[in-house]
């Protein structure tokens, strides 16, 4: 009798503690922050790479106004629905190709460039009294590299700037940021921005939210974690829930959309040149707890109960896992290996998948086997691989 006493007790607390957040929420008055709704476009624009054949500077800045004026467009769209904000994508201007075969270029392009995304932004803002994010490498007169991200105030004036903190070791060319500064606005509650990589780190969002930012601004061109679709869009619902924060993520061609800090996907872009629009309370939905304590605002619990102490590992640059897995190649062999991949790689791979398709079988396994060996771990190497399995089968 006392164990199924017990054992009856147990399945109460379970009850509670698991389901008691639902049960409060249902039933707890003044769930809902009393605050401004703001609109929010994230931005989902086609993919336009900038040819990096161009080698003179004028020819590419055309190129960079041509785009800017089509980015301009989705602006115009945004601010016709009434939305208060429009988040553009990681490498706004769509020079990242480029630049991977022209980065002796970089200091005749890329300050041009970028003054002129911020000064045709800024008017855009100032016309629409919107705030506005977008993002690019910018190169500083020493010629150190930075992908950077900006936020424009309604009046077209910069509020802000972020400098990328984690890098995949393809970017290791450009000078990491160091700090996750963030942005306090009047209606906009408090800004912090990440670009693309940087959400791979639940470190990067932790570190935003405990710094007191209400909205997470992702500029990316990729997810938030190394997998398929299906796993990052659960690793940018889990960020937003972990910090209680809400997450905005524009993304070219795919992925932009809007979370908020219950985790919950509450506005999604379905095509390419499309706006993920959502209205949100950057100061409510953070309603949360269990059956013993319940918060209007998760934050107040969450970051309390965390033990600081115990998580010094997290800065060690040199943890003991990194002893178990050298790293495969050096910083300098992966840049110069991922330029070649955005640029000639591509062609290279075609011309051998055209001595397969016209029937030269022995010609196009050496042409596979030497992608192989000439781009290792790419995904030229992982295609290559498949079509020598099947020439292989052929002869």
């Amino acid at each position: 009798m006392r164990k199924m006493t017990f054992l009856g007790g147990w399945l109460v607390w379970h009850f509670l503690f698991v389901w008691g957040v639902g049960a409060e929420s249902a039933d707890a008055p003044g769930q809902t922050t009393a605050g401004r709704q703001v609109r929010v476009a994230a931005v989902q624009p086609r993919w336009q790479v900038i040819d990096w054949r161009l080698r003179e500077p004028q020819a590419v800045l055309a190129k960079v106004d041509q785009l800017l004026a089509e980015l301009e467009g989705l602006i115009d769209r945004a601010a016709a629905q009434r939305c208060d904000v429009a988040a553009l994508p990681e490498d706004t201007l769509e020079l990242g190709t480029w630049l991977a075969a022209n980065e002796s270029l970089a200091q005749q392009v890329l300050p041009r460039a970028v003054e002129r995304m911020l000064s045709r932004f800024g008017a855009a803002a100032a016309k629409h009294r919107m705030y506005i994010l977008c993002s690019n490498d910018v190169v500083e007169p020493d010629g150190t590299m930075y992908n950077t991200a900006f936020l424009l105030g309604r009046d077209g004036k910069l509020l802000g700037r972020y400098r990328k903190v984690n890098m995949p070791i393809q970017e290791m060319n450009k000078r990491r940021g160091d700090s996750f500064p963030v942005f306090n606005t009047p209606d906009l509650g408090t800004v912090g921005m990440l670009i693309c990589y940087d959400m791979v780190f639940p470190e990067a969002a932790r570190c935003l939210a405990l710094a007191g930012a209400d909205v997470i601004f992702h500029l990316t061109l990729g997810g938030a974690a190394i997998g398929d679709q299906e796993i990052s869009r659960a690793a940018f619902r889990t960020r937003a829930v972990e910090n209680f924060v809400y997450i905005v993520v524009s993304q070219r061609g795919r992925g932009s959309m809007i979370i908020s800090p219950q985790g919950k996907i509450i506005a999604e872009a379905q095509h390419a040149d499309d706006l993920a629009i959502a209205d949100i309370d950057p100061l409510g939905g953070r309603e949360g707890g269990d059956a013993m304590n319940y918060q209007r605002d998760m934050r107040a619990r969450l970051f309390r109960e965390r033990n600081a102490a115990a998580f010094g590992l997290l800065t060690d640059p040199n943890p003991p896992v990194l002893t178990k897995v050298p790293a495969a190649m050096t910083e300098q062999q992966a840049v110069r290996m991922a330029h070649k991949v955005l640029t000639v790689g591509a062609e290279e791979f075609q011309a051998a998948d055209a001595l397969a398709r016209s029937g030269k079988i022995g010609e196009a396994i050496a042409a596979f086997e030497r992608l192989r060996n000439e781009y290792p771990g790419s995904w030229i190497d992982r295609r290559a691989a498949e079509r020598l399995a099947q020439l292989k089968r052929q002869q």
